[in-house]
């Protein structure tokens, strides 16, 4: 029997209270230690549907953009201009060094929108399509090819189609009044032609592989070749 002043002896609680066991170290280890593993897996995980999300996001733009510029183009309308020597005629101007028409599906805003794409060359030899808008307002020509050969059409944010690219090649099918046929043509204007081309065809090596981009213009319309006729300019 222990008296009440004996200090060598304490109560099983005691220690309970002050301290651990060994079981319950290595429980609380085991346990931290797959808390840790189940936290290191959820962040490799995050971190690769992130990637994935990227690549995909990536590779949507990349189809996205051509999506997008064949609306530009679909939605590319008649915007007649008027010139002395050529009388009144829809505005559009294709060769081999870009494309410039008047479309109703800008990229930015909801205002009709002059486009430039420009087949730019870079200093290392290769070539990018680049986009280029500005609001039409109710400029006429001489507007018009004023912000073209004072290159006021960069001031607008480009927008860069494709990069890093070779062997561009433009062509495009319309009706050709001097032949009375439809045709493939490396050059269109609106002042000769009298109507806007059907199709544009761009033709480039990237990677050095071939591809292509077929986009379509859906306002078009053989009557407008009298447009003169219907509203001669007084």
């Amino acid at each position: 029997m222990y008296s009440s002043f004996d200090v060598s002896y304490r109560p099983r609680e005691y220690y309970s209270k002050n301290g651990y066991t060994i079981l319950e170290v290595l429980v609380s280890v085991a346990i931290f230690s797959m808390l840790v593993m189940l936290s290191t897996m959820a962040l490799n995980q995050g971190l690769r549907q992130y990637h994935n999300l990227m690549e995909r996001g990536i590779n949507f733009w990349d189809k996205a953009k051509y999506f997008w510029l064949n609306k530009s183009l679909n939605s590319a309308v008649d915007y007649y201009v008027f010139t002395k020597d050529a009388g009144w005629f829809p505005y559009f101007e294709g060769s081999q060094e870009g494309i410039s028409y008047v479309s109703l599906s800008p990229f930015v805003g909801n205002e009709p929108v002059i486009v430039w794409i420009r087949n730019e060359r870079l200093d290392d030899g290769k070539r990018s399509l680049i986009y280029y808008e500005l609001p039409v307002y109710s400029s006429g020509i001489q507007e018009i090819e004023r912000l073209y050969d004072f290159r006021d059409f960069k001031k607008a944010k480009p927008l860069i189609l494709l990069q890093d690219i070779q062997d561009v090649e433009v062509s495009f099918y319309g009706y050709d009044i001097s032949e009375a046929r439809w045709a493939w043509t490396k050059d269109f204007a609106g002042d000769k032609k009298k109507i806007l081309p059907e199709v544009i065809r761009i033709d480039y090596r990237e990677h050095n592989e071939k591809k292509r981009l077929v986009l379509g213009i859906n306002t078009n319309s053989m009557f407008k070749l009298i447009y003169d006729e219907l509203y001669p300019n007084e």
